[in-house]
């Protein structure tokens, strides 16, 4: 079965991921010493890359676990665990970053005991630009080698490249519309993303069910199959309900990597992402 328990978490973590939606207070700036604890990956690689010595504290995401600048932080949670509130306190950062809807409860604890936060949300690059802009001002660092992270998502955006739909899940069917990050991801590279204009009536915001005739009757070129983390590739090819959607549409079968597509994840999942939809 490929939408699992494991799968349901992915997709809920990712919902709420990255652009800011409120402002950092303005006597933020005036501070010299500057202790960010972020609950989510981007929010730490986004930090970490404009001033590692700043971030003190990150979640246990597999993708910081993989490089060297994030092995002396303090790792604030891991797995289904929530971030443990008493580690956060007890590192006095100036800011903690989390996900809207995801970290609301933790980070309304922490705003009460008047530590600074950062509620984050995604839908696109230009947001995610924003939320660079925020943490470059609040750090005083120049934000220009962060942009050039995600250099493959500014080009050859204006080839049209087809009808595509993306299965982020086969049991049930979902696919994002143009109010998710990768629904507006494929916007900006130009396809006619088949459920992009198909309203949200599922738990998942951002994401439609899909029936296997409206696959079929569609006929896209393009069937985005998403890979999570543990998944074989081979067994998730041979699910039969995908079988049943791809064998007689002679749609041409791609694979994603959840991070990137999915769930941005850092910046180089992102520009992964990016470049591999502006090759297709």
């Amino acid at each position: 079965m490929f939408l699992n328990n494991k799968i349901i978490i992915f997709l809920f973590a990712f919902l709420s991921i990255i652009i800011p939606i409120q402002s950092l207070a303005n006597n933020s700036y005036k501070e010299k010493n500057k202790r960010i604890i972020s609950l989510n990956s981007l929010g730490a690689d986004i930090v970490s890359k404009l001033d590692n010595d700043s971030l003190i504290g990150i979640p246990g995401s597999s993708l910081l676990k993989k490089e060297s600048r994030f092995s002396s932080k303090v790792i604030v949670s891991e797995g289904r665990m929530p971030p443990s509130i008493e580690k956060i306190i007890k590192l006095n950062p100036s800011l903690v970053i989390g996900s809207a809807g995801f970290h609301d409860k933790i980070l309304d604890k922490l705003a009460r005991l008047n530590i600074e936060t950062l509620k984050t949300d995604t839908k696109s690059i230009n947001q995610l630009e924003i939320l660079i802009s925020d943490l470059s001002n609040y750090l005083n660092k120049e934000p220009s080698n962060l942009k050039e992270s995600i250099k493959n998502c500014y080009l050859n955006k204006s080839k049209s490249r087809g009808t595509a739909v993306i299965l982020a899940s086969t049991k049930p069917l979902l696919s994002p519309n143009s109010n998710s990050w990768a629904g507006k991801l494929l916007d900006r590279f130009n396809f006619d993303n088949i459920s992009k204009n198909l309203e949200s009536k599922t738990e998942f915001k951002g994401y439609v069910n899909l029936s296997p005739e409206l696959i079929l009757k569609a006929k896209p070129s393009k069937i985005i199959v998403i890979t999570f983390p543990g998944r074989n590739q081979n067994s998730l090819l041979s699910d039969p309900v995908l079988r049943k959607v791809i064998s007689p549409n002679n749609s041409e079968i791609i694979t994603f990597n959840y991070y990137g597509l999915i769930n941005p994840g850092s910046l180089k999942t992102i520009n992964n992402a990016c470049e591999k939809l502006s090759n297709i």
